[in-house]
């Protein structure tokens, strides 16, 4: 792997076990949250050998990665629903009102998350 994309990734494994952390020291829901999203987020700059997101958006990353590899059959549409959720939950435009995710929410996109990084590794591992 380049290093670039190696270093993404690694990101991604440390914001995941980061959530980890926050999720079983029960902090904040929306911490838990917000580190999983970037986890997947890295994921997607890993795939799509992104160094910088310049004039890119969150959601124009999530789309290309619904266009190119969900709707191809190269990732499961699950991982795209939670990247969707999540990218819902954390782009209030008003975070003092931000709904608060609830732990159902969190127990569903945690192992979604932690899979999403572990097949986008194997992926990119060859």
């Amino acid at each position: 792997m380049a290093e670039t994309v190696e270093r993404r990734i690694r990101d991604a494994e440390d914001s995941i076990r980061e959530a980890e952390y926050v999720h079983g020291e029960r902090v904040s829901n929306i911490a838990v949250l917000a580190k999983l999203y970037h986890a997947m987020i890295y994921c997607l700059f890993a795939l799509f050998g992104i160094k910088e997101i310049g004039s890119l958006t969150h959601a124009d990353l999530i789309d290309r990665f619904d266009r190119e590899l969900v709707r191809e059959g190269v990732f499961d549409g699950k991982f795209l629903d939670a990247l969707t959720t999540a990218y819902d939950l954390t782009h209030e435009c008003d975070c003092a009102h931000m709904r608060q995710p609830d732990d159902g929410e969190i127990e569903r996109l945690l192992p979604l998350a932690r899979e999403f990084v572990g097949k986008v590794r194997e992926r990119l591992a060859g």
